[in-house]
């Protein structure tokens, strides 16, 4: 008899539960692969959302850096490729490298232009920043197609220039801001130093375009206001008003004022409103003659996008000597800019004389003594009558003297230069200077219209800011 040899059942089931771990761990090896890349894509669009968060961050830093350089008018001293020109002019631009000395970051910088634009009659500063961080791993997307489609990621090309980005896909996001220059002439009077005033003067305020708060754009007693506040960035303690009047704010920093109860408004410290240096115009063309102005003349202006400029070594009008400051035409509101080389004097009877309509703003590199009715500004309006004093390149001292009688309508900015006004000599206007002497029975009154003129050197607002969706 013929006997078959044993087969144990548990080979077969050996065999089966063999495939079966096989199949196990290919399934598991599946999932574990799905989750894998699942986990791959969800850190890629985890990493190029931080990094787009990044770049809007690095596109605001760019934004603030040219408006500090906006504010300074320092372009060319900050590595800007030139100072903004004209508008119609070709940008100015600077790249910041932002991640630099910064452990642990990836690189990150801003691409930002400037140019001016002409808005409502005025020059404002356009900035367009654009904030770039790298992106690691490579250009591929992250999982979630709507992600890829909000953040508009620069993987291939850079979707601002069309160029390739090669090796370095880059997060960009752009930022373009719109500034308006702002006035200096936010208080009365603004000093770098001390103040001191006579018991007998006062400081108040107006506006020339409220009815309400003047007369005919002229200041009326009756109608004053006490809004001329007083700004002291040091008064090294030795500003002493004297128990004269200011109807309004005094702020200061340093050793707190003498004999400050002529004060109406509230009086606070610290202080700190830097007083920005007055620079030379830039402009190189100009009108030929005269070069010196000693006698009776007349300079006509220009229209507002083409004023009338002049440069002269010196202005000196003794006696009845009197500068005309005509229109370009009867009735046209007219622009002329006078740059003084040397000092700006006018004595006895002289005087300059602007005629209604007329705006004129002096450009003086010396010093300034004239009397209070050396300035006979006809449309009554301090903003046609702006007087900037240049800041030397080296310090020195400056000065500054109002005397006499009569009223000089009109805003000075000086800011290196000590300030006298003396006498009976009023002035309406707004005054920044180093440091300031009101000496005799003189009054300052501020005309609030100032604060919204656009006259240059009081930096600039933003009244725009807003993200680039392309």
């Amino acid at each position: 008899m013929n006997l078959k040899p044993f087969q144990p059942h548990h080979a077969n089931q050996s065999g089966s539960i063999l495939v079966a771990a096989l199949g196990v761990l290919v399934l598991t090896a599946a999932v574990v692969g799905i989750a894998l890349i699942e986990a791959q894509y969800r850190y890629r669009t985890s990493h190029q959302s931080s990094r787009w968060a990044q770049a809007s961050g690095a596109a605001e830093a760019g934004v603030e850096m040219a408006l500090m350089s906006a504010q300074k008018s320092s372009w060319t001293a900050d590595g800007w490729s030139a100072a903004p020109g004209a508008p119609g002019a070709g940008s100015v631009s600077k790249s910041f490298p932002l991640s630099a000395g910064v452990a642990g970051a990836g690189p990150t910088s801003a691409d930002v232009s400037v140019d001016q634009i002409t808005l409502s009659g005025n020059q404002w500063i356009r900035v367009r920043s654009i904030g770039r961080a790298h992106l690691f791993g490579g250009p591929a997307a992250g999982v979630d197609a709507q992600d890829v489609l909000l953040r508009k990621l620069s993987l291939k090309k850079d979707r601002v220039t069309g160029a390739s980005m090669g090796t370095t896909p880059q997060a960009t996001r752009m930022i373009e801001v719109l500034a308006e220059p702002r006035s200096p002439f936010q208080r009365s009077i603004l000093l770098d130093q001390k103040l001191t005033m006579d018991p007998s003067s006062w400081v108040d305020s107006f506006d020339s375009s409220d009815p309400t708060k003047s007369t005919n754009s002229m200041y009326d007693l009756a109608k004053r206001s006490t809004n001329a506040n007083v700004g002291i960035n040091d008064t090294q303690g030795a500003s002493d008003l004297r128990g004269g009047s200011i109807y309004g704010d005094l702020e200061y920093s340093g050793a707190a004022p003498l004999n400050t109860y002529g004060v109406t408004g509230t009086i606070t410290t610290p202080f700190n409103r830097p007083v920005l240096p007055v620079k030379a115009p830039t402009w190189t063309t100009f009108n030929a003659t005269p070069t010196v102005i000693n006698g009776s003349m007349t300079l006509k202006g220009g229209a507002k996008g083409a004023p009338a400029r002049y440069k002269v070594n010196s202005v000196t009008l003794p006696g009845s000597r009197v500068l005309t400051m005509s229109p370009h035409a009867t009735g046209a509101e007219s622009y002329i800019e006078v740059w003084v080389a040397g000092n700006l004097n006018i004595f006895g009877d002289g005087s300059i004389l602007s005629l209604p309509g007329v705006h004129v703003t002096y450009h003086v590199e010396g010093n300034i003594d004239v009397s209070g009715s050396s300035f006979l500004n006809q449309s009554n309006i301090a903003a046609n009558n702006i007087i900037n004093v240049i800041n030397r390149p080296t310090g020195g001292n400056q000065s500054v003297l109002v005397s006499g009688s009569g009223d000089l309508i009109g805003a000075i900015n000086a800011p290196g230069a000590d300030i006298t006004v003396a006498g009976s000599a009023n002035m309406i206007g707004s005054l920044i200077g180093k440091t300031m002497l009101m000496s005799g029975s003189g009054a300052f009154h501020y005309d609030e219209a100032l604060a919204r003129t656009n006259s240059s050197g009081g930096g600039y607002s933003v009244r725009s800011w807003a993200e680039a969706v392309r």
